[in-house]
């Protein structure tokens, strides 16, 4: 009797152990739930925060209007890292240029995208100097038209989301009225805009567009060539100043530390003097 009354006692306190553990699981499996509830609310918050469609406050002209100013960033597709990110957190409307047959290609144009930027393919084509890679997708002068039309094919293929083009180094390419012509009928078919970079002087590639009625536009400045802050910021000085005497410009720069470090200070100053930045695709001709 005395036996059955021990294992009895036994049997009761596994089972009372078992209910205390039981319990505190099923705390912690809450605890857990509500940890992953508040996760995915301040991501949601977070993503709403960044995400920067224009308002239609921003894409009015402010009462002290100086001129519009549009920026093309060029060169995403390379890294995904706070560098990109820092261009995908601002406020403003710009111009992404994705460059095709990389790693983060297609996700920095589903990224640019979502987070209200306008994108662009950031073409390669032939340069006098020798360069390297992108290989399997830069124009040469010395390929079949239908081959030049495959490659563009495959770009836009890669980034869905663009909607125009620039030409990344180029300098050979953008001299041959053949190829720029090719280009540019094949992106009247796909109803595409084409921006020219100005990586030569003897470019004919605006000319080009113009004549085959494909919207367009040039590059007035390169905003870091050099990547000094005094530099960049020099050249954004010479944004400014076109701006205010032709009422817009176009300048290009580059998905880099330093350029991300000298906008996120002087986007916000130009803001509060009156000039507005708009997509490129608001200045095509």
């Amino acid at each position: 009797m005395k036996k059955i009354d021990f294992k009895l006692g036994i049997i009761v306190a596994l089972l009372f152990f078992v209910a205390i553990l039981w319990r505190i699981l099923m705390e912690k499996n809450q605890e857990i739930k509500n940890l992953n509830t508040d996760i995915e609310q301040l991501s949601d918050a977070l993503e709403k925060d960044l995400v920067t469609k224009p308002s239609k406050a921003t894409l009015k002209k402010p009462e002290n209007y100086q001129g519009d100013i549009a920026l093309i960033i060029d060169d995403f597709g390379y890294r995904n890292d706070e560098i990109s990110d820092g261009f995908l957190a601002f406020k403003v409307p710009m111009t992404f240029a994705v460059i095709p047959g990389h790693r983060y290609s297609s996700l920095m144009g589903e990224l640019s995208e979502k987070f209200g930027f306008e994108v662009i393919i950031h073409m390669p084509m032939e340069s006098h100097a020798i360069t390297e890679g992108e290989e399997s997708f830069i124009l040469r002068e010395n390929l079949s038209e239908i081959e030049i039309k495959n490659r563009v094919n495959k770009a836009f293929e890669q980034i869905p989301q663009a909607v125009g083009m620039n030409n990344h180094q180029g300098s050979k390419a953008t001299e041959s009225r053949w190829l720029m012509r090719i280009l540019g009928t094949n992106l009247r078919q796909k109803s595409k805009y084409f921006v020219d970079s100005r990586t030569t002087k003897e470019t004919l590639a605006e000319e080009t567009m113009l004549l085959l009625n494909v919207p367009t536009a040039s590059r007035k400045v390169f905003i870091d060539n050099s990547d000094s802050p005094i530099d960049i910021n020099r050249q954004i000085d010479q944004l400014v100043t076109f701006s205010k005497k032709q009422g817009s410009v176009l300048g290009i720069g580059h998905v880099k530390k330093n350029t991300l470090t000298v906008l996120q200070k002087r986007i916000p100053e130009l803001q509060e003097e009156g000039f507005k930045f708009v997509f490129t695709s608001t200045l095509l001709h």
